[in-house]
């Protein structure tokens, strides 16, 4: 399809709004008619594959045009010039709006992909995230995991210190020499438990 030369390659909804519908504005027409006319109508309407509105708006244009034609059939030359000028006027927007429709329906195809190519990604992603979670929850219970067996050990390495700490250290056996120290020595460590003056490496070597 040729583009016409005064029209751009790429045209925009805003550019077609303003060429063709500038102080363009909707009306809502309601109108009593018996039901043997609306039948007919109905019937026109489908035979033709219309929407019931479409057909509607077409019949009542058609009308229109029939009513007007007929006027200026009976007029003089001048209205009948008029007419034709007309006529022509509209042939050239028809051919206008026909190459933007097109233009637009293209686009629109153009859209059509990319949206599925974006749903698909999205549903991919979806997938993605999902996995991320689960992966996500079950780190967080491995790490409570490890956080009770810190906490275990812990508890276990404080019983076993205090136990430690709290046992009693080795008798020394009895040196030959000086009992009386040897006493002194054993009543100085139950007063200082864990004193490592009261080891016999250490205290009752310095004395013996």
């Amino acid at each position: 399809m040729n583009v016409p030369e005064d029209e751009p390659a790429t045209p925009s909804s805003a550019d077609f709004e303003q060429r063709f519908f500038a102080g363009a504005e909707i009306v809502t027409l309601q109108i009593e008619v018996l039901k043997e006319t609306y039948d007919e109508m109905l019937k026109v309407i489908q035979r033709n594959g219309w929407e019931l509105e479409e057909g509607l708006r077409i019949l009542l244009t058609l009308g229109s045009g029939y009513a007007q034609g007929r006027y200026l059939l009976q007029a003089d030359t001048e209205q009948q010039h008029r007419l034709a000028e007309r006529l022509a006027d509209l042939e050239s927007v028809a051919a206008v709006m026909k190459f933007r429709t097109y233009t637009f329906m293209r686009d629109n195809q153009v859209l059509e992909m990319r949206s599925a190519a974006l749903q698909n990604a999205v549903v991919g992603l979806e997938a993605v995230v999902q996995r991320l979670r689960s992966e996500r929850d079950a780190l967080c219970a491995e790490l409570e995991k490890l956080r009770a067996e810190v906490t275990r050990l812990q508890h276990s390495a404080g019983n076993s210190a205090t136990l430690m700490t709290s046992a009693s250290p080795p008798e020394v056996p009895a040196p030959p020499g000086n009992k009386l120290l040897y006493v002194l020595h054993l009543l100085t460590c139950g007063l200082q438990r864990g004193n490592s003056g009261c080891r016999r490496s250490g205290w009752w070597r310095a004395r013996s």
